[in-house]
């Protein structure tokens, strides 16, 4: 038997405290389900359970990091802070021509999200 994977993304963002955790949970699994199937075939590809678990523990931080500084926070900046954790945890991984297709999916699963290339200001 295989692990839910939506329930479980449903299930962490929920007691992060994401409001709109369903879809959220709900489209995260779906761009890790794509991606494994869309992009190239890489022996340190991993598109499982521990990956996704990663990315959600760094949404969990940036939520907690937003309340902290007292940002107001609604359904587009959780969709924000899903894609910016999903894009922290995964590019680096990626081929370039991978990278470029993966960043076209995460496009066409957020639409409202708009992102820049990630910028390292403080090391």
């Amino acid at each position: 038997s295989r692990p839910d994977n939506e329930l479980i993304a449903e299930v962490i963002l929920f007691s992060d405290g994401f409001k709109d955790a369903k879809v959220l949970g709900r489209r995260l699994v779906a761009i890790f389900n794509i991606s494994k199937e869309m992009l190239s075939v890489q022996q340190h590809y991993d598109w499982g359970l521990r990956a996704l678990k990663t990315v959600l523990k760094g949404a969990g931080t940036l939520l907690q990091n937003c309340r902290n500084s007292g940002t107001s926070i609604d359904s587009k900046v959780e969709a924000r802070l899903i894609v910016q954790a999903l894009r922290v945890n995964t590019l680096s991984k990626l081929t370039f021509s991978d990278a470029k297709r993966f960043d076209s999916l995460v496009h066409d699963v957020f639409p409202d999200v708009h992102f820049r290339d990630i910028e390292y200001e403080q090391l």
